[in-house]
């Protein structure tokens, strides 16, 4: 009967873990680059006609279709003219082609933003030399094509769109193609990670993960209203996004409450970045409040106690284990039965990622 039972708790395991695979695939971005000359957008370049050294570069005619989640922008070198033909075009991040046509490419990206699966295409209009077709991989900053000598009374020009094809929340779109660029250089790939952990609350499920693998599958309870995102202090729901593992202690703890925490505690550095420019886009934080949870957050620290946005978000245990099914308990926090709480606490470190999924 418990050999029955374990073997019916691995194949739901493995049935939860396959709706990871964008997750923890190999392929996703680590980070967007920009497209022409350095990859930070500083820097500058030698015309390969004149062999004069222009300083950077800048963008024209910003376009944003907030309908449509697509941005475009006409780039020139800082030399404008002719100057800008022959200079290298670059894969803003790593890719695949989608599309492909004498004076077009368009790649598309999948990557994590705040631990959520996303998908960009990116389209490069005004190229030239481009030795790549449809299905082939790149990786970021790899040359992909020449700015195309302008037509006849034309001008030199690059157009860069960039199209989401999932939605993006509202603290990462709309925006420029430069702002998305600056506000995704370094993003997460979970596979390249020694370890991490995922939880995924419709699955009440909670996977270690090494090096993109799953090593362990638990349960996992959650706030009481924890099927919705977190929003606010004392709405007791549990948060979506990544995050930090900033605190770790063995009980028992004193206190009130303290005998809900069990037998460890693992505090998350809730609220972060993401949540505070969310909440700023909603009004439901000041700019000042928003800066110090950026600042905290840049450091890998606790975010500042007493925001609207709430805190005090961990892993820990309850006062005694749980019946099997979907489990709302707790005042935000993510639960675990005691021998899986103990395992965790062992397995992982401070500066340890969370991703928490819908």
């Amino acid at each position: 009967m418990l050999r029955h039972l374990a073997l019916l708790f691995l194949i739901s395991c493995s049935m939860h873990a396959q709706e990871l695979p964008d997750v923890l695939s190999p392929e996703l971005a680590d980070g967007f680059d920009f497209p022409v000359g350095a990859k930070d957008g500083t820097g500058g370049y030698i015309d390969l006609q004149t062999g004069r050294k222009h300083r950077g570069w800048r963008t024209e005619n910003a376009q944003i279709d907030a309908l449509n989640l697509e941005a475009r922008e006409t780039w020139n070198g800082s030399g404008g003219g002719a100057s800008d033909a022959g200079q290298p075009v670059y894969a803003m991040a790593a890719g695949r082609v989608v599309e492909i046509t004498p004076d077009e490419i368009w790649l598309e990206h999948r990557f994590l933003d705040n631990g959520q699966p996303q998908t960009v295409r990116i389209g490069y209009r005004g190229i030239d030399g481009c030795p790549l077709k449809t299905g082939d991989v790149v990786k970021k900053r790899q040359r992909i094509a020449l700015i195309a000598p302008a037509a006849e009374n034309g001008l030199t020009q690059l157009s860069i769109t960039l199209r989401h094809l999932v939605y993006a929340e509202a603290a990462t779109w709309p925006q420029s193609v430069s702002g998305f660029i600056r506000s995704h250089r370094r993003l997460l790939v979970p596979a390249k990670e020694k370890r991490l952990l995922v939880a995924v609350k419709h699955a009440f499920q909670l996977h270690v993960c090494e090096n993109g693998k799953i090593t362990h599958c638990m349960p996992v309870a959650l706030g009481q209203d924890g099927r919705l995102r977190k929003c606010a202090e004392g709405d007791n729901r549990t948060p979506v996004g990544e995050y930090r593992i900033t605190q770790k202690a063995l009980g028992p703890f004193e206190g009130t409450y303290g005998a809900y925490l069990g037998a460890a505690w693992l505090r998350l550095n809730y609220p972060n970045a993401h949540d505070a420019r969310a909440a700023l886009h909603e009004a439901r934080i000041t700019r000042q409040q928003h800066d110090a949870i950026v600042a905290a957050a840049t450091r890998g620290g606790l975010a500042p106690a007493g925001t609207p946005l709430g805190d005090g978000i961990g892993i820990h245990g309850w006062t005694s284990d749980w019946p099997d099914g979907e489990n709302l308990l707790t005042w935000g926090c993510l639960s675990l039965r005691k021998a899986d709480l103990l395992r965790v606490h062992a397995l992982v470190q401070k500066g340890t990622r969370v991703l928490i999924l819908p």
